[in-house]
């Protein structure tokens, strides 16, 4: 009986596929460029981009909402934007400092 169940772990091993460092670092690779790519290409809810320039801030999420009072609103759909998208925070702490009511980015 164990004769039998080594023969089938033995061949069960032998079936799994084997993947090497090269081939796990090439599919890491092809996710994190996906990854990039689907992130670049992505306007946030709070943003205008023409051109190389970047405009944003609560200003802009109010001009680009069809309903500004959702800005407001903590419950509010994905689609109005997260809370800290129009907040600055302190680099040494990462707590909220100030608002952001408009930024030009280049």
């Amino acid at each position: 009986m164990s004769i039998v169940v080594f023969g089938f772990a033995a061949v069960a091993a032998a079936a799994l596929p084997s993947y090497g460092q090269d081939a796990m670092e090439s599919q890491v690779s092809a996710r994190l460029s996906k990854a990039i790519s689907v992130s670049s290409s992505t306007v946030k809810p709070n943003t205008i981009v023409k051109g190389k320039v970047a405009y944003s801030g609560i200003a802009v999420s109010a001009f680009k909402t069809d309903n500004p009072v959702q800005l407001f609103n903590p419950y509010a759909p994905a689609r109005y934007g997260a809370a800290l998208d129009n907040a600055l925070s302190d680099p040494a702490t990462g707590r909220a400092r100030a608002w952001k009511v408009f930024s030009l980015q280049f």
